[in-house]
């Protein structure tokens, strides 16, 4: 799976994102309504990076692999954009 994140910084004037991808998981989960269990690697310099950067931590996400292209498309709309990778 594919996760992103689209978000303003007001101070600086600019559209920011972040993106990465994981996989879907099938143990079930005890609780309601609309809920994704995902394993993202690296997981927790993830939400360090989150934090130390005013990211907000709700996403959208798809079934696939197009963090690559999103990552690119940011370039061309001039976006800045954060890859995260577990390493």
């Amino acid at each position: 799976m594919t996760f992103v994140r689209f978000s303003t910084d007001d101070a600086k004037g600019i559209l920011k994102m972040y993106v990465g991808e994981g996989t879907f998981e099938t143990e079930p989960l005890p609780t309601k309504g609309g809920v994704a269990n995902c394993r993202v690697p690296g997981l927790q310099k993830l939400l360090r990076y989150l934090c130390e950067n005013g990211f907000e931590h709700h996403v959208c996400f798809v079934r696939g692999h197009v963090a690559d292209i999103l990552e690119e498309a940011a370039k061309y709309l001039g976006i800045s954009c954060h890859r995260h990778t577990a390493g």
